[in-house]
């Protein structure tokens, strides 16, 4: 017979350290050929998203992000290929973190800055993205799959 409880042992983080991954979502929305940023309080330039909260599915962070972020509501139309990004940060181990990243059209482009996060909001052409100022595993993201989102601006997994 199955034993659970020696399973969950077994996988206990403190017996068998792997590394921490933590589980972030973001946007890619295009519009008239420009994909939409937003830039922190550090400097740095990325998609709407953030961390999936206990109990939201991905989907329903990315919108609850672009609402806290921006003001605006959206809705997910694809979802994209996840996108691994290794040892962003260091701790007692390793911290990784998957990103589920979701093609969204927004109702609006009224956009208002309703968080301390962010400074800046813009739409940029895939030729000017190189010169932003953007943390390694964003530019990694953006390098790796530009050129397939662009090529496909209405698929996501589904398609």
């Amino acid at each position: 017979m199955a034993d659970l409880e020696a399973s969950r042992r077994i996988r206990d983080p403190r017996i068998l350290p792997k590394h921490w991954m933590m589980v972030a979502a973001s946007s890619v929305v295009f519009e008239d050929g420009k994909l939409l940023l937003v830039r922190d309080n550090q400097g740095f330039w990325a998609g709407v998203g953030g961390w999936v909260d206990p109990g939201e599915s991905p989907e329903q962070a990315v919108v609850r992000e672009m609402r806290e972020e921006l003001g605006v509501e959206s809705e997910v139309i694809a979802h994209l290929r996840p996108f691994i990004a290794w040892h962003v940060a260091e701790h007692e181990h390793p911290i990784s973190f998957l990103l589920f990243p979701h093609r969204l059209r927004l109702t609006s482009r009224d956009f208002t800055l309703l968080t301390d996060e962010l400074t800046d909001v813009g739409w940029f052409e895939p030729g000017e993205i190189a010169a932003l100022d953007m943390l390694p595993h964003v530019r990694s993201l953006l390098d790796e799959r530009m050129d397939e989102w662009l090529a496909h601006p209405e698929r996501g997994l589904s398609s």
